[in-house]
């Protein structure tokens, strides 16, 4: 027994020294996106965020609120935008925790396209943790390494974090599912001074998890008929908060939680009104089309994520 845990350790510290040695460019993390979620028989499957569904409306804007914000895109009362919601990775089960939205703004003269997750945090801070984090949940032979999973995710603050943070949130249907920037983007004040923010888009009918009893009596696809009958009567709403940073807080770190209080700006409201079908899981959101008055993250992975969509999206074509 004990020739077999020394072996174990042997074989982890082996494939720990492996994914050191490794660049995960845009490159390699589209391979791992196609290795661990494509389809030889389908070419053209969308390999990350895969399941979705399209959706449409308009944002108010909240003028007061941003008076001290010089973002001329905003300079419009209201804005038509798309959506597209989905689930996490390659996930195909409505019941699982991980959640995204995708909204392009699209105003007269500007547009600007958000990438969100249902999360604050992100599970790697830099193109090491966040290749690693996929990698290792490839098959190999056919079975998954779940032992390796667990001991890097004990040994990872980043995944160890995520994971802690996953357990004490719920599943929810999409009017009662938050967003959130994992990224701090800047913003341009009025007298020129950038400001540090992430934001958010908090449902008005608040954020609610779904009860064990309520998820039994619903199926995998839950998601986008739970939609269509609440938008039949209103539409969704999210209010969007600017959230500014506070001195100290971590600014290029997509795992650094914010605590405690900070000043928050409302921005407007977003009024989520039509389901559009299916036809947008096969489009690309790229979160580097920022109007002007907003600058981009500094953190390691932002800029990794434009290059690595361009790749998985001309894979699809």
């Amino acid at each position: 027994m004990k020739i077999k845990n020394l072996l174990l350790c042997f074989s982890i510290l082996a494939i720990n020294v492996a994914f050191a040695n490794q660049t995960y460019d845009e490159q390699k993390i589209a391979d791992i996106f196609y290795q661990l979620n494509g389809d030889p028989k389908d070419p053209h499957k969308k390999v990350n965020h895969s399941k979705g569904f399209c959706a449409s409306g308009e944002f108010v804007v909240n003028k007061n609120g941003i008076s001290n914000i010089d973002l001329p895109l905003f300079l419009q009362n209201k804005i038509p935008v798309d959506i597209r919601y989905s689930l996490g990775g390659g996930n195909m089960d409505d019941k699982s925790k991980p959640r995204g939205m995708a909204i392009n703004f699209n105003g007269d003269k500007e547009s600007w396209t958000m990438v969100m997750l249902n999360t604050e945090i992100n599970f790697a801070k830099n193109p090491q943790e966040f290749g690693q984090f996929f990698e290792m949940r490839i098959p190999v032979n056919g079975k998954v390494n779940n032992e390796k999973i667990a001991k890097l995710t004990k040994e990872v603050d980043s995944y160890r974090n995520f994971d802690k943070y996953l357990q004490n949130i719920g599943i929810s249907s999409i009017e009662n599912t938050p967003f959130y920037s994992i990224h701090t983007f800047y913003f341009k004040s009025n007298n020129g001074e950038l400001l540090p923010a992430k934001w958010k888009f908090i449902p008005q009918d608040g954020i609610k998890y779904l009860s064990d009893e309520q998820l039994a009596k619903l199926d995998k696809d839950f998601l986008a008929t739970n939609f269509q009958n609440y938008t039949k009567n209103k539409p969704v709403k999210y209010d969007m908060y600017l959230v500014l940073a506070n001195k100290g807080d971590i600014l290029d770190d997509t795992t650094a939680l914010w605590s405690g209080k900070h000043k928050e700006i409302l921005v407007g409201t977003l009024n989520v009104t039509n389901y559009n079908g299916t036809s947008c899981n096969s489009d690309v959101y790229f979160p580097s089309n920022l109007p002007t008055g907003v600058e981009p993250p500094k953190d390691p992975l932002f800029n990794l994520r434009s290059p690595t969509y361009s790749i998985t999206f001309g894979k699809r074509q």
